[in-house]
């Protein structure tokens, strides 16, 4: 009898060991499974941060059957053309204070009492050759204490921060020299979905990478991890992961359609990237003023079956979601509830509109707004601020 318990026992430990040795095999593969892979909820979206190996390959990765050869060089002209303008990013943050308790602790123990500073990695495009101007997210150098560009040539140079838009998630820096190699910037207007694009930047660090898809959708939102709302981006199923960020989404022709931004983790093939006609607005007005204009509002489009209820015929204009609290809306007066209808001549359509319109003007530049609240049209007079990084 105590030899079958033992067999009994000794073929369960087995079992068990083949069961274990099972599933870590793949809890293994699972790890193995590049970022972007697997499942997750809709909701959980990333700012696409950084890796740290790096690896000087260039490839293209993702091109389906359907491509024909007239499309495939196609690709291939695109990147050729656009390959050189893209650039890594380097960042470094200060290393977080240690209070003197801790620090004491730390000394006793052994441990370094002074961390290494925080680093990452992102990607950018230069869009002036000639005076080092570089487009990238505004995730990517927010709060850097030093940012180094990467050149395709091999250089590695400092940038200073021009300006930062956290609300469109748009960043511009600068790096010394002139005749460097620069994109064009296209425009996402007319660009219909399923056209095929190419997102280009420095996914995990292997720096010029490239991979193929179509556009999914356009004018999406997304929330981000802070509450930021995003809003009008392109949505693609071209492979984007950490470190694309600040990269360059182009079309067939070889010009930047979107600027990479952001991803669902664990999804298959949802990406997500700043319009260029967003980005291009906020580029020219960061570098011609190094800020951007706040109203200090969130908005959104109205549903169609809300617009009954406040009173307009149709659904149109933007719905005021929350005033900051001592911000320009708030000193003009404007609440929530408020319906923007149209900011100096420009008539708003919706949340998109909005952004356009006050993108179009300069921080503590004065402009006359059309509000409607409770039935009847207000004309509020609202000094724009500057936006808070």
């Amino acid at each position: 009898m105590r030899n079958v318990e033992r067999a009994s026992i000794v073929l369960l430990v087995g079992l068990l060991g083949v069961l274990v040795g099972a599933g870590m095999v793949w809890v293994g593969l699972r790890c193995a499974v590049p970022s972007g892979a697997g499942s997750a909820q809709p909701t959980d979206v990333l700012p696409l941060r950084s890796a740290e190996r790096t690896a000087p390959a260039a490839r293209v990765e993702g091109v389906r059957s359907p491509v024909g050869l007239g499309s495939q060089d196609a690709i291939t002209a695109a990147i050729a053309r656009v390959g050189p303008a893209v650039v890594n990013i380097n960042t470094t943050y200060s290393p977080p204070t240690r209070d003197p308790l801790d620090r004491l602790l730390r000394g006793v123990m052994g441990v370094p009492t002074d961390p290494l500073p925080p680093i990452g990695k992102g990607s950018g495009i230069i869009i002036d050759g000639d005076n080092g101007y570089v487009l990238t997210n505004a995730h990517v150098v927010r709060g850097a204490a030093r940012v180094e560009v990467g050149l395709s040539d091999g250089r590695k140079l400092d940038a200073t921060v021009v300006g930062i838009d956290p609300l469109d998630d748009i960043a511009v820096v600068r790096i010394p020299g002139d005749g460097l190699p620069s994109a064009r910037l296209g425009s996402d207007a007319s660009l219909p979905v399923g056209a095929w694009v190419i997102a280009i930047g420095n996914p995990f660090g292997y720096e010029s990478s490239a991979t193929v898809g179509v556009i999914s959708a356009k004018g999406r939102e997304i929330k981000g991890s802070d509450g930021t709302v995003l809003h009008d981006l392109l949505q693609t199923d071209a492979a984007i992961n950490r470190g694309n960020s600040g990269g360059a989404l182009v079309d067939l022709n070889g010009e930047v359609v979107g600027i990479p931004t952001a991803m669902i983790p664990f999804a298959q093939g949802i990406g997500f990237a700043v319009s260029v006609d967003v980005a291009s607005q906020v580029a020219e007005r960061l570098i011609a003023t190094g800020k951007m204009p706040w109203l200090g509002i969130s908005h959104r489009d109205i549903a169609p079956e809300e617009a009954g209820d406040l009173g307009l015929r149709e659904p149109r204009g933007a719905l005021v979601v929350r005033v900051a609290r001592g911000g320009p809306a708030a000193s003009a007066g404007i609440r929530p509830g408020d319906v923007i209808l149209r900011v100096g001549d420009q008539e708003v359509k919706g949340a998109r509109t909005l952004g356009a319109a006050i993108r179009s003007h300069n921080a503590g530049e004065r402009v006359e707004m059309v509000v409607w609240r409770q039935g009847r049209e207000r004309t509020p007079s609202v000094t724009l601020g500057e936006m808070p990084v």
